[in-house]
Protein backbone atom coordinates (compact mmCIF):
# COMPACT_ATOMS: atom_id res chain seq x y z
CA UNK A 1 0.00 0.00 0.00
CA UNK A 2 1.44 3.59 -0.74
CA UNK A 3 1.93 6.07 1.72
CA UNK A 4 2.35 9.60 2.09
CA UNK A 5 3.31 11.91 4.90
CA UNK A 6 1.02 14.16 5.40
CA UNK A 7 1.84 17.98 6.95
CA UNK A 8 2.66 17.33 10.57
CA UNK A 9 4.94 13.91 9.87
CA UNK A 10 1.82 11.27 10.04
CA UNK A 11 2.01 8.79 7.76
CA UNK A 12 -1.53 8.89 5.63
CA UNK A 13 -2.48 5.72 3.68
CA UNK A 14 -3.76 6.30 0.14
CA UNK A 15 -7.47 4.73 0.31
CA UNK A 16 -8.39 4.70 -3.37
CA UNK A 17 -6.38 1.57 -4.26
CA UNK A 18 -8.38 -0.65 -6.48
CA UNK A 19 -11.42 2.46 -7.52
CA UNK A 20 -10.48 2.38 -11.18
CA UNK A 21 -11.00 -1.23 -11.52
CA UNK A 22 -14.82 -0.73 -9.19
CA UNK A 23 -14.95 2.11 -12.12
CA UNK A 24 -14.53 -0.56 -15.04
CA UNK A 25 -16.69 -2.74 -13.27
CA UNK A 26 -19.67 0.13 -13.46
CA UNK A 27 -18.92 0.56 -16.80
CA UNK A 28 -19.23 -2.78 -17.92
CA UNK A 29 -21.88 -4.03 -15.75
CA UNK A 30 -24.09 -1.39 -15.71
CA UNK A 31 -23.97 1.36 -18.36
CA UNK A 32 -23.18 -0.66 -21.57
CA UNK A 33 -26.46 -2.94 -20.83
CA UNK A 34 -28.35 0.74 -19.86
CA UNK A 35 -27.34 1.95 -23.32
CA UNK A 36 -27.84 -1.26 -24.92
CA UNK A 37 -31.15 -0.90 -23.86
CA UNK A 38 -31.87 3.06 -23.97
CA UNK A 39 -30.82 3.09 -27.35
CA UNK A 40 -33.67 1.27 -29.23
CA UNK A 41 -35.72 2.57 -27.02
CA UNK A 42 -34.91 6.04 -28.26
CA UNK A 43 -35.55 4.70 -31.39
CA UNK A 44 -39.05 3.69 -30.90
CA UNK A 45 -40.03 6.65 -28.80
CA UNK A 46 -38.69 9.18 -31.94
CA UNK A 47 -40.76 6.93 -34.46
CA UNK A 48 -43.83 6.77 -32.88
CA UNK A 49 -43.63 10.92 -32.08
CA UNK A 50 -42.41 11.44 -36.00
CA UNK A 51 -45.55 9.14 -36.76
CA UNK A 52 -47.95 11.16 -34.36
CA UNK A 53 -46.63 14.73 -35.92
CA UNK A 54 -47.38 13.18 -39.47
CA UNK A 55 -50.99 12.41 -38.51
CA UNK A 56 -51.85 15.69 -36.95
CA UNK A 57 -50.27 17.49 -40.23
CA UNK A 58 -52.67 14.90 -42.57
CA UNK A 59 -55.38 14.54 -40.93
CA UNK A 60 -57.35 17.58 -42.32
CA UNK A 61 -56.45 16.65 -46.03
CA UNK A 62 -58.06 13.17 -45.60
Amino acid sequence: MRSVVGRRGRVRRNRRRGAATLDYVLVLGIVFPLAAFVVPTGMRIIRAAYDMIAVFVSWPFL
